[in-house]
This record gives C-alpha cells, structure tokens and sequence, in this order.
C-alpha cells in the first residue's frame, strides 16, 4: 500500500465580511492544506504485507453489508495481527455509486470509517444523503462527487481486476461475501455459513503450507507470488456436453485430440493472438445452440486476459437443406475478419479483444435467434451497414472466398469432431460446453504445467515433495 501527502501550499484569499471577520475560519490566508491521497490502483488492507496468511474478501459495499462473515474475518485478523493481511477487494455490484465512494474514501485515508458509516446507513440512501455521509467522515464533498459521477479510470480499472480475479480464483461462483486464504477459495462451504471455528481452520491450513514454503526457502515477501502460481485441480475434470444440432457418436467419451491440427489462421476471434491457450467454437452461424458455448468460451478468455483466446469456426452438416444459406453467412464471416469494421450504433460498446469477424459472427446469432426472420441476404445487408463493413469490397471479398467454410468443415471432420457444436481445448475435442466451471478447470489444467504450477491436492492443501 503506497501513500503519499500531497501538500498544497498557497495563498488562499479569504472574503470577509462587512466587519472584517472571515466567512470561512478553517484556512487561513497563506497557510498550508494537507490533503492526503492514496494510490488509486491499491488495496486496502489491515495487517503486515509479509503475513505468511493473505486473507481476499470480495465484497460489494452497500448500507448494511458488514455483516457477520465479515465481522468474523476481522476477528480473525485481530486474533492474528501478525500473521495475517486482510485485503478488501471492492466489487462493482448493482450500484456503481457505492463502490466508487469507497475507492475515493481510500484514497482520502478514510476508507474503514467510510464502511462503518454506511454500514449504519439506511438502505434509501440517496446522492445527498450519501455525499453528507462521506462528508460527516471526513472526506472532501466534491472531490466524492466527483468520484461518482465522473469516477477516474483507474477505479473501473481496480474494479475490473478484482472481478477478474474473483472469477478466476472462485471459478465462476457467483455468491458473496467469499474470501481466498492465501489465494485458495473453499469450494465446499460457503464463507456465509463458516463460523470462527471454521475460520481458525482455513487459517490454520494455510499458515502451515505457508510454513512449509518458507522452509522451502521462500522469502515471506515473495509467498503472495507463490500462492498465486498454485492452484488445486480435482483427478478428474467431467465434462457433461450441452445441446447439439448433431452429434456423431457418444460424446462422453475420452475427449480425442484433433488430428491433423486444425488451422485457425483467419478464424473471428476474442483475446490475444498470441495465447498460450485457444479454445475454438465450433457450430453454425444459425445455431440456436451455438450462443451458450461461445459466451462461456468469451468469459473464460476474459479471466486470463493475454493468456486465453476464443476462435469460431464453421460447422455443420453440409448436406443440410440450408447448408447453402450456412456456407454464404461463415464465408462473410471470414471476409468481415479480413477486411475489418466497426459498429455504427452508439448504443453497442464491442470488446477491443474482439476482431471484426467475432462481432460478425455475435450479429449473425443475434439475428438468427431473434423473432424478426429474414433472408440470408437481408441479413448480410444488415450487418454489413451495422458494422461498417465497406460493401464493394466486402462483395468481392466473398467471391474469392467462397468455399473456404466447406474447407474448414471438411477439414474438421478429418481431426475427429463429431458434434456441432463442439468445444475445442488446446487440440482436445469435446462436445458443446456451457458450464464455465467445467471449462475454466480444462483451461487451467493446461496451464497448469507451465505457468500455475505445482498443484495442490484437495481439500489437504499439501505442496508436492
């Protein structure tokens, strides 16, 4: 935690009134305003930084929400004082406006009586009320206002990376309060049903594979770091496929790896080129089914930003009655890839990791599983007006690349996909899946070799020998 003291000094001119006196006597004319600030981009947090036990509790501030689980989390800190780092990681939640206050009543070094005030506030607190609160703490009201209507970037920012980190190391789970003892969660009970006992034991088992390190030689300052790298993984990861359009054989077998590779070399994508993992999605362009596994793909790309990428690729039964319809829309789809496009509605805010094919091929799913039906054609004119896509060169785009959907499709049927849609992981072929738990567990089970490991074994918590 960086704090540093921004010292104003200036000749503050002073009004006075008829006889003399000041309207205002907190400055003086001349003297000096000490107004403290904080790192935006850092946490706040009760205990030493080299703790051997971290403590993360996710949180969304809001009237009232320091209840039991957090109270205990602070007990169990004062119980330890110098053995544990309790780090409080804002969320966004519903109402931005509360997060936002606490970040600037951090930066104002008022963030544990900003959480005490309004845990005591009442659920109908309103803009006014809330920036008199801030003020009865002690913090500047405009500067609060400020903070809440036009919130600096590295707020969203700190949110952003807090939510991400909530995802990635809960996997998906969606309830708070939750807390990770030095970046492990629970997985097995709930931090609104672990009484102090409870709580005494997470503690306990993360101080000793803490103790463990450090006999191993690891430096106190450094095991933030180190429980960072490790993460635990069950024997057996059980992927159960979602909804197909086809499927060509049992697909709860052993996942097969593709063979040959399959080439995703001007495939829409979401994410870094060059990741180490790549999920592909494939399916047809008018799948129904097609949406649940493409977003879940997208979100666990999202939680290893640089390290994961989502490509889509055509597929479908080409002897289908439509499969003429189904070649013409994945074709435009690898032609909006290469010569780009952007939205033209205000209204639609894409992802900069998104490429112009990936927003193509959202448009084209939106559309198909709208209630307004149109023809391959209109459909085509839509999209191609929406995203910007330059119509002359788009249509010459398509006659050169017309058949290049038929190819890949071919192409993956020759690897061993047997379903569509169907997930890809790293080479692995597996049905359509929709839970992003069971896919951000095969994800992390390719990393894990090279940048998460060593493993721990659950629930023990014991580092390999």
């Amino acid at each position: 935690m960086r704090q540093s003291l921004v010292v104003l000094a200036a000749a503050v001119a002073v009004s006075t009134s008829a006889t003399g006196a000041p309207k205002s006597a907190n400055r003086e004319a001349g003297g000096i305003v000490r107004i403290e600030h904080r790192d935006p981009t850092g946490l706040p947090s009760k205990g030493p930084t080299n703790a051997v036990v971290t403590i993360e509790v996710f949180f969304t501030p809001m009237p009232g929400f320091r209840r039991e689980p957090y109270k205990n989390l602070e007990r169990l800190q004062q119980n330890h004082p110098n053995r544990i780092r309790l780090v409080y990681r804002v969320l966004k939640g519903s109402m931005a406006r509360f997060p936002y206050a606490a970040l600037h009543a951090y930066s104002e070094g008022k963030f544990f009586e900003f959480l005490d005030a309004l845990n005591g506030a009442s659920r109908a607190l309103d803009d006014k009320a809330l920036l008199e609160l801030g003020k009865k703490v002690g913090l500047d009201p405009e500067r609060l206002a400020a903070s809440m209507t036009k919130p600096p970037a590295a707020y969203d920012q700190l949110l952003e990376a807090n939510q991400r980190r909530f995802r990635q190391r809960t996997r998906g789970n969606p309830q708070l309060p939750a807390a990770l003892f030095n970046a492990r969660f629970n997985e097995t009970t709930q931090l609104s049903s672990m009484r102090m006992d409870d709580l005494e034991r997470e503690y306990n088992a993360a101080k000793d594979v803490a103790d463990d390190l450090i006999d191993r030689g690891v430096d106190r300052a450094d095991l933030p770091a180190a429980f960072d790298k490790m993460i635990s993984l069950p024997e057996e990861i059980l992927v159960t496929p979602g909804a197909t359009d086809e499927e060509l054989e049992d697909l709860t077998a052993e996942p097969r790896l593709a063979s040959p590779p399959l080439p995703y070399a001007g495939l829409p994508s979401h994410g870094a080129a060059d990741a180490a993992i790549t999920i592909a999605v494939l399916c047809s362009p008018m799948s129904s089914n097609c949406s649940a596994p493409l977003s879940t793909a997208q979100r666990v790309a999202d939680i290893f930003p640089g390290q994961v990428r989502v490509v889509w690729g055509p597929y479908y039964d080409v002897g289908r009655d439509d499969a003429a319809d189904l070649s013409i829309l994945a074709d435009a789809a690898m032609c909006a890839e290469r010569d780009g496009g952007r939205s033209i509605d205000r209204d639609d805010v894409w992802d900069p990791q998104d490429s112009p094919g990936w927003r193509w091929v959202r448009e084209v799913l939106l559309q198909a599983n709208s209630r307004q039906r149109r023809t391959t054609d209109e459909m085509i004119d839509r999209i191609v007006g929406k995203l910007r896509v330059e119509p002359r060169a788009f249509a010459t785009c398509r006659a050169q690349l017309a058949g290049t959907s038929i190819t890949f499709i071919e192409a993956a049927r020759r690897a061993g996909v047997r379903s569509t849609p169907a997930t890809i992981v790293n080479g692995r072929v597996y049905g359509p899946i929709n839970d992003q738990k069971t896919l951000q567990l095969l994800v992390e089970a390719e990393l894990a070799p090279g940048m998460l490991s060593p493993a721990w074994s659950q629930p023990e918590l014991v580092p390999p020998r």
